[in-house]
């Protein structure tokens, strides 16, 4: 997929809407307004239930706390989904 940069000038509100949104969902200002205008177009976009929500703010914590236990994505990956 072709990606392209484009500057965007937004008022205070949404730029602060855009900055909360990227706190609680740690993601990047990118990924926040390209889910908001998937959705304004009409494309599906994920949406996390609460729980998951929570489990992952309790994984982002433990992670915080023990830098060690982090494991590379793509050992977990190979663990969930096995080339066979």
């Amino acid at each position: 997929m072709a990606v392209r940069k484009v500057a965007v000038t937004l008022p205070e509100e949404l730029y602060q809407l855009v900055e909360r949104a990227r706190a609680v969902e740690h993601r990047s200002r990118s990924e926040v307004i390209q889910d908001a205008l998937r959705t304004h177009f009409g494309e599906t976009v994920y949406v996390p239930s609460d729980e998951e929500r929570i489990r992952l703010v309790e994984a982002l914590e433990s992670a915080d706390r023990h830098p060690d236990s982090i494991r590379d994505w793509a050992d977990v990956r190979s663990e969930l989904w096995p080339t066979t």
